[in-house]
Order: structure tokens, then sequence, then C-alpha cells
């Protein structure tokens, strides 16, 4: 049975035809464009060449008008189109920084899909067990070290009381001092017998003194007592804020870690959800439109459901597969070469689409691949010799000699696929669209190919033996089915596995693994909530336990305080007493003998010189007490610098807990992550293909457009030009008409200044001298081109005028001018006459 499927070899040859036409079609329209351009050249070049004369104004105005217009349009249409370069421009940067982006996050997702081992899964898990562990040895530490700073911060206080008691003493030795310097001086004035009323009078306010001081220690001491009390209190407050703070602590220790099982368990669940997903959605079936089986009239119709039903679905692991390609005669390197482990595999691939076919046709026959099956395949296709989509029947035939004898046989063959980076997914891709064509689109060889393709041909053989090749020579795809005369000698080796496409058990294990999906994230959610809420008591704990704190360090700070006003009027009152003392004696000294003033004053100055020794040795223990106060201060501050390290310390802990679980989320999540970074950057890319295309066809709009308004400015330049020419030609008119005028006015001028005298048919001009050629009209003198040269006057005005007027004889003839002459003409013949005679005498 012969088949050959020249469908889809005429589907790509009209592709190309289209393609080409397309071409065409835009070189005919950049010819278009080209032909208008030139045309609008000629146009402008004629214009050019036009004269002025064959032009008016009006014309000119009306083409300059026209072209400004031509003009502001292809400006504006200019403008347009270089904001439309200009914003193309500026998507191409903008997608191409989103390139950059997810590039960058599919780099990180790639290397974490890289690092996705379940070797370094548990690793990581077993790091952030170890981690949470250093997390709580941290904080173990940090409870030490708090401690210790709130036994340094009492033992500060200790301190500061032992140096508030020392220093009432010294107050108290001061005071003791200033008694007995007091004594001294009282034995001295009663020894002297003077100030005796002032000495009464010095008992008598000491007396007061220590009245007002007892009854201001009893104040101080009520208040040291309730200030000692509340301290009481709030060291009883600490201790229960710390006993709840660590209960809190290890709570919130508990939820925490339950939390960590809890989304470890969802991220586990989720790997195996998207892990059963990505079976789902890599596994490639032929879904069959209802009535196909037996379709007569509707199989066209039917072939359409059946196109637009089912797509092919990307296997991201069969991309993972490079198939290795040689060059053609031309040097092209295109030419597919599988391995027989690579056949194998797109056999089998292709055989489980073709059983399911079966199935959901109910058909009772099955595909069945062997090792002799592919081999059968294998043959033909590398012993073929004829170019393109015919059968190669001299193949055909020898393959039964080679391999093994077929009882039936039967070929479908159509255009694979090649190139120099074929995968094996692009080898299914196109196993895939060749059977959707034989099988849905084969009206042209009378559905011949889908007859075997979807096994109705060999409905009445239980098992069809399978097998797939591609062509050495041009990468043709054969699909070869036959039953062998020798079953047994076709089976050896046994037959092969083919993958089942049904999803039905994977749908079902879906159907489990998202309800125990759904199940630990309700369970997360619930430590979620727990921990929450342990997290939230912590804090609560925390700040309880340093409020109580704060109140203790407050209260100590008081009692300090309380203590230290009460040792104030503890001495105060002792001065005060040691004061009415001296006073008392000295008023008791005043009525003693000389002998004993004399021995009271030398019992009052040894009894000073032993207070100042107390002094002095109260000074020296108040010394010693500053200075273990100084180094307890130290101790505290090395303690508190020692807490904040600790706590820095479980902050740093605690970061690496959460850094290593974010990386067990990355890794756990690594393959949806990575296809997720993958589609966004294959959009990225694909966006900035559109952007940079946009760009390309703005940038070639923009250069007819900037073309377009060159050609229209140029047309404008021209008409501008003889617009130019007639105006300046006009303006050349208007100078020389004005010229001319101002030359006739000027010439009218000079003509009226210039006289002339006509005596019959003679004229003279002004030196008397008799002119010829020149025209008399209306006084008016011409020349004989009809210029006005001057005029005729009646006046004489000069003597030359006058003698030729003489010789002439000829005289005025009217008017009071002629006798104004006359007389001239008197004087100047007299005066002639004397010339004339003295000349001759001269002679």
């Amino acid at each position: 049975m012969k088949k050959n499927i020249k469908t889809l070899y005429t589907a790509t040859a009209v592709a190309t035809l289209l393609m080409a036409a397309k071409t065409q079609t835009a070189q005919a329209a950049t010819s278009d464009v080209e032909t208008k351009t030139n045309s609008e050249t000629t146009t402008a070049t004629d214009a050019t060449t036009t004269t002025p004369a064959q032009v008016t104004k009006e014309t000119a105005q009306a083409d300059v008008n026209k072209a400004q217009e031509v003009v502001n349009s292809q400006q504006a249409e200019a403008n347009g189109a270089q904001n439309a370069v200009d914003t193309a421009n500026q998507k191409v940067k903008d997608a191409q920084a989103k390139v950059d982006s997810t590039k960058a996050t599919l780099d990180e997702a790639t290397k974490a899909k890289q690092e996705a081992t379940q070797e370094n899964i548990d690793k990581t898990k077993t790091d952030i067990s170890q981690a949470e562990s250093d997390v709580t040895s941290k904080q173990n530490e940090a409870s030490q070290a708090e401690s210790n700073v709130n036994t340094k911060q009492s033992a500060v206080t200790q301190a500061q009381s032992d140096v508030n008691t020392s220093k009432a003493k010294v107050d108290q030795a001061t005071a003791d001092v200033n008694a007995k310097q007091a004594s001294v001086d009282n034995a001295q004035k009663v020894l002297d017998g003077t100030d005796a009323e002032q000495i009464r009078k010095n008992a008598d306010d000491a007396q007061k003194a220590v009245d007002s001081d007892k009854a201001n220690v009893q104040v101080k001491t009520t208040d040291a007592t309730n200030k000692a009390t509340a301290v009481s209190e709030a060291q009883k407050a600490v201790d229960t804020a710390q006993t709840a703070a660590q209960t809190a602590k290890t709570n919130a220790d508990t939820t925490s870690q339950k939390l960590a099982e809890a989304q470890s368990a969802v991220n586990d669940a989720q790997t195996k959800v998207n892990s059963i997903n990505d079976q789902i959605n890599s596994v490639n079936r032929i879904e069959m439109p209802k009535g196909y089986v037996n379709a007569k009239d509707n199989i066209a119709e039917l072939g359409k459901q059946g196109l637009a039903m089912n797509k092919y679905k990307e296997d991201e692991k069969a991309k993972q597969e490079k198939i290795a390609a040689v060059a053609d005669s031309r040097g092209v390197v295109g030419l597919l070469r599988l391995t027989d482990e690579q056949q194998k595999e797109i056999t089998l691939w292709t055989a489980g689409i073709l059983n399911d076919i079966r199935k959901q046709l109910g058909l009772s026959n099955r595909i069945v691949v062997t090792n002799k099956s592919l081999e059968f395949a294998k043959y033909i296709a590398d012993n073929s010799t004829i170019a393109g989509i015919e059968h190669d029947d001299k193949a055909l035939q020898d393959v039964n000699k080679a391999v093994l004898q077929a009882r039936i046989q039967a070929e479908s063959i159509g255009l694979g696929v090649g190139g120099s980076d074929i995968t094996m997914n692009d080898l299914q891709e196109a196993v895939y669209d060749l059977m959707l064509q034989m099988l849905f689109d084969d009206a042209y060889s009378n559905w011949g190919h889908a007859m075997q393709i979807s096994g109705m041909e060999f409905h009445g053989v239980k098992d069809e033996y399978f097998g797939l090749g591609v062509r050495q020579k041009d990468n043709i795809i054969g699909f070869e089915t036959f039953y062998p005369e020798d079953p047994a000698k076709a089976d050896e080796g046994g037959r092969l596995t083919i993958p089942s496409v049904d999803t039905t058990e994977l749908q079902a294990e879906l159907t489990t693994a998202q309800s125990d999906l759904n199940t630990k994230s309700n369970a997360l959610t619930s430590a979620k909530s727990a921990n929450d809420e342990a997290q939230s008591a912590l804090t609560t704990a925390n700040n309880n336990l340093a409020t109580a704190q704060t109140n203790l360090t407050n209260a100590q700070k008081a009692k300090t305080q309380a203590d230290s006003d009460l040792e104030t009027a503890k001495t105060q009152l002792t001065t005060d007493e040691a004061k009415l003392a001296s006073a008392q004696e000295a008023v008791q000294a005043l009525s003693a003998d000389l002998a004993t003033k004399q021995a009271n004053l030398q019992s009052a100055k040894d009894a000073l010189e032993e207070s100042k020794k107390n002094l002095a040795s109260a000074e020296s223990d108040l010394t010693a007490k500053q200075n273990a106060l100084t180094e307890a201060e130290n101790e505290l501050k090395s303690a508190q610098d020692a807490l904040t390290s600790a706590k820095q310390a479980v902050s740093d802990a605690q970061a690496k807990v959460d850094s290593l679980k974010a990386k067990l989320d990355s890794l756990t999540n690594a393959e949806p992550n990575y296809e997720a970074a993958k589609t966004a950057y294959d959009n990225a890319v694909s966006d900035l293909k559109f952007a940079q295309d946009d760009l390309d066809a703005f940038t070639g709009v923009n250069k007819i457009a900037q073309a377009k308004l060159d050609s229209a400015k140029s047309e404008l330049a021209k008409a501008q030009a003889v617009l130019d020419k007639i105006l300046e030609k006009e303006r050349a008119e208007e100078a020389l008409k004005k010229a001319e005028e101002e030359a006739k006015e000027a010439a009218v001028k000079r003509a009226q200044a210039t006289h002339f005298y006509q005596t019959g048919s003679k004229l003279f001009d002004a030196q008397g001298k008799e002119v010829t050629g020149y025209v008399v009209k209306d006084n008016q003198v011409y020349d004989a081109k009809g210029n006005l040269v001057g005029v005729v006057s009646k006046k004489v005005m000069t003597r030359e005028l006058h003698r030729a007027l003489v010789k002439a004889n000829t005289l005025p003839q009217t008017g009071n001018e002629s006798t104004v002459l006359a007389g001239l003409g008197v004087a100047l013949i007299g005066l002639g006459s004397m010339l004339g005679v003295a000349k001759r005498k001269r002679q």
C-alpha cells in the first residue's frame, strides 16, 4: 500500500509562496513609493525650469501656499513618526531591561534547579535542624548573659549603697569633728568667761535642732521601709516575668519547629503534586473526535475539530536531549543522525500515542514494537535514495529480504525537521504534527494515511508491528507498519514496553497528592497560626520582663535614694545631738571651777583629735567603697556588652535559619520556580523581539515620512524660488520704473532750469549758441530722441545770448520783458562798440 503525505508538502509549498508573495508585495509597495517620489521630483524639476514670464505672481504664490500646506502636513506626519520611533525605542529599552532582569532571575532559578538534588535538600534540612539548635543554644547564652547583667546590676546597686553608707559615715565623722571643734571653742569661752548668754542660747537651739532631726529620721525611715518593700515586690515581678518569658520561649521554639516541619511537609507534598502535574503536562496524546471511526460525509468537519482539539505539549526533559546532525551536499548542517537508542525512544513515544488512538476508537488491534520492527524501519530510512516526499519502492521491497518478510506492509511519510540544534522535543513535535495532518487533514490522499495511522486499516490484525525512521538523505519521517510472515522471528529479543499516554492513573495520583497537599497546607496554616500566637506571646512576655526589670531598676534606685536620705537624716541627727551635748556641757561648765574648766578644755581637745582620726578612717573607707563601685560598674558594662553580643548572636543564628529555610523552599520548589522564571524570561525575550520589530517598522515608516518631508520641503523651496524670481523681477521693474520716474522728474527739473531762446526758426541756448536738431513744442524743447532738454524763455539771461540775438537782428517781441531787454541791449551795444573801437585801435 502506497501513501504519500503530499498535503503537508503542498501546505509547506503554499506557505513558502505566500511568504514570497508577501515579500513581492512589500517590494511592490516600496516601488510605488519610489515611483511617487520620483514623480514628485520630476514635477518639482519642471517647476524650477519654468520661466517667470510664464507664471504669474498669483499662480506662484498659490504654488508656494500649496507646497507649504504639504510641508506642514508632512511635518506633522514626520513628527508623529518620530514620536512613534521614540516611544518604540523606549519600549525596546524597557523590554531589554526586563530581559536582563528576568535573565538574572532565570540564572538563579537554573542554579537552584541544578542544586535541587535530594542530597542537597536533605543536607539543607539537616543544616536547618543544626541552625535551629544553634539558635536555642545562643538564646540560652543570651539568657545567661542577661542573668549575669542582673547580678552585676545588683552588685552595682549594693556597691552604690555601700558608698552611700560610707559617705554617711564620713559626713557623720565630719559632723563629729565639727561638734568636737565646737566643744573646744565652748570650753575655751567658758575658761575665758565670755559669751555665757550665747552658750545658753546655743544649747536651746541645739535641742530644737535635735527634736526636728528625730522627726525627720522617722519620716525617712518609713520611706526607706516602703522603698525596700517596693524592691522586694519588683524582684518578685521580675522572677515571675522571667519564668513566663522562658515558658513563652519554650512554646515559641516548639511551635517554630512544628511550623518548619509543617512547611517541609507542604514542600514535599507540593513537589509531588508538581511532579505529577509535570508528568501529565508532558504527556502528549491525540484526542479523537466522537464519531471519527464511522465518519463518512462529515470526516472533513471532524478533521477540523481534531485539529482544533489537539496541540503539542513541550517536553522539558526531551529539550535536554540533543540529536546529532551532519552537513548536506551544500555544506549546510541539518541532516539528523539518530542513535539506535534515540530511534527506539521516538518510536516507543509515537507508539504510545497510536495505541491510545486505537483505544479511543474502540479498535482491538494494538501497536507492537520490537527490535526487528525498529530494524525494519531503520533499514528503509537508511537505504532510501529517492529525494523528497516520495516512496522508495526499492527500499520497501529490499527490507523484506534484508530484515524480515512482511505479509502486510504500509508506509506513510512526511516532511520532518532538520537543523544544527535539534532536540528530541523538536522531533517529537514534528512527529506529532505529522500525525495530526494524517488524521485530520488527509482529504488530498482520500484519507489513506488516516486509515493507517488510526489503525482502521489493520482492524482485522491483532498486532501491528511498528517502527519509525528518519531518512538520512532529507529527514523524511516514515511511519512503517507491517505484519510479519513469521511473528516469532519478529519478536526475537522480546517486545518492548510501550509507555501509556492514558493519564487516568496519573490524575488519580494527582487527586490523592492534591488532597494530601491540602491536608498538609491546612496543618501548615494551623502551625503558622499557633506559631504566630506563640511568637506574639513571647514578644509580650519579653516586653513584660523588660518592663519588670525596668521597674526593679527604678525601685532599686528609689530605695538607694531613700536609704541615702535616711542616712543623711541620721547623720544630721547625730551631728545635732553632738552639738547639743557639747552645748549642754558648756552650760554646765559655766559654774565649774578654773581647774575643771581647764580640764574640760583639754578633754575637748583630746576628743577633737580622736574625732579627726575617725574622719580620716571614714574617708579612707569611702575611697575603698568608691573604688569597689567603679569596679562593679565596669563589670556591669562588660556584662551588658556580653549581653548585646549574645543577642546579636541569636539574631545572626536566626537569620541563618531563615536563610536556610528560604534555600530549602528554593530547592523544593526549584522546578516550578524555574518554569516560572523560564516563562517570564521567554515572554520578556518575545516582548523584546516584538518591541524591536515595532521599532524597526516605525523606523522604516519614519524614514519614509522624513523622505516625504524632505521632498515636500524641496518642492516648497522650488516653488518659493519661482515666486522669489517673480518677486525679484517685479521689484526690479518697480525700481526701474521708480528710477525712470525719478530720472524723468530730475530731467524735468533740469530742463526747467535750462533756458533756450527762439527767434524765428532759430533756437539759441543760454550762451547764445544756436542749436539744431531740437524741436520746440508748447515752449518746451525736446532733443531728437524726444527727451525734454529745456524750456523756451523770453528773458535774455546772458551777454552771450544778447549778442547772438543782436547779431541775428532779433529783438524781444512783446511785454515788459522786451523793454528791459531793450535797455540792456543798448547798454550792451554801447559797451560792445567801445570794445570794438578799442580793439581796432590796438590793431
